[in-house]
C-alpha cells in the first residue's frame, strides 16, 4: 500500500516537472523567434534605407562633379580672353572684365540651389571670409587660407554667369553658376597686389612677375560647390599664348 502511494506521488511530481520544462522551452522558443524577427526587421530596414539613399548620394555626387566642371569651364573662358589682353594690370584693377561672361558685381544672383547672393558678397567671402566689405587690415591679414599677408590676392570679379544658359546644345548641362576672379600672384612679394611686375630689363624673371591667378567657383544644385585656382604667365614672353604654371582645387 505504501509502495503504491509512493509511486503515485513520484508520477505526479514527474508530470508537474514535465509541464514546467515544456513551459520553459516554449518561453525560450518565443524569445528566440522574437530575436530573429527583430534581426530580420533590422536587415529589411537597412535595405530600405540603402535603396532610398543611393539615388540621393548619386545625385549629390553628380552635382558636385558638375560644379567642378563649371568652375573649370569658367577658367577656360577667362584664360581665352586673357590671352588677348595686353596690359594685365587693367584686369587686376578691375578696369577690364570678361566680354563673354557677365561682369556686374551688384546684380542679384539666383543660385541653382535656390539661394540668392551677389558677386560683391561672394568677392568679400573670397577675400576676407564674410559678406560684409573687407577692411584693408583684413585683406592684408595672415590667415590659414591667405598666408601671404600684404601680398594676398585682392580678388577682382572677372565675370560670372549660368553656364547651362550659355551652352546651346540638345543635352544642356546641370544648372550651374560660375564666378571667376583674378588676382596678382602672391609669390611676387612686392606688397602691391593690384599691380603685376614685369620681368627685369635683363630678361630675368623675378618670382611672380608676369603671373596672374584666376579663382573660379562653381555653384550647383543640392548646394554643390567647388573652387579651382590656376596661375598663368605668357609663354613665350610677349606672345598671346599662356603657360599654366599652377593648378589647385580647394577643398
Amino acid at each position: 500500500m505504501w509502495l503504491r502511494d509512493q509511486c503515485a506521488d513520484d508520477v505526479a511530481r514527474g508530470g508537474q516537472a514535465g509541464q514546467t520544462d515544456q513551459s520553459g522551452q516554449r518561453g525560450a522558443a518565443l524569445i528566440a523567434v522574437l530575436a530573429i524577427l527583430m534581426l530580420v526587421s533590422a536587415v529589411g530596414l537597412g535595405l530600405v534605407l540603402t535603396t532610398s539613399l543611393e539615388p540621393a548620394i548619386a545625385s549629390a555626387h553628380e552635382a558636385s562633379l558638375g560644379s567642378g566642371y563649371a568652375a573649370e569651364a569658367g577658367l577656360a573662358i577667362a584664360l581665352h580672353e586673357l590671352g588677348g589682353i595686353a596690359d594685365w594690370n587693367l584686369v587686376l584693377s578691375g578696369q577690364v572684365r570678361s566680354a563673354i561672361l557677365q561682369s556686374s558685381i551688384d546684380r542679384r544672383l539666383l543660385l541653382p540651389d535656390g539661394t540668392e547672393t551677389d558677386a560683391g558678397s561672394l568677392t568679400n567671402v573670397a577675400n576676407c571670409g564674410h559678406t560684409a566689405p573687407c577692411t584693408n587690415a583684413e585683406l592684408d591679414a595672415f590667415t590659414t587660407d591667405r598666408p601671404w599677408g600684404p601680398n594676398n590676392p585682392r580678388w577682382q570679379v572677372f565675370g560670372h554667369g549660368r553656364l547651362d544658359q550659355l551652352v546651346s546644345t540638345d543635352s544642356a548641362p546641370l544648372p550651374c553658376e560660375v564666378i571667376v576672379w583674378v588676382g596678382d600672384d602672391p609669390a611676387e612679394l612686392d606688397g602691391d597686389p593690384l599691380h603685376d611686375s614685369q620681368p627685369a630689363p635683363d630678361g630675368t624673371r623675378r618670382p611672380g612677375a608676369g603671373v596672374v591667378v584666376f579663382r573660379a567657383e562653381g555653384f550647383g544644385i543640392r548646394a554643390a560647390h567647388r573652387v579651382v585656382t590656376v596661375a598663368v604667365s605668357r609663354f613665350p614672353a610677349g606672345e598671346s599664348r599662356l603657360l599654366v604654371v599652377g593648378w589647385r582645387e580647394l577643398r
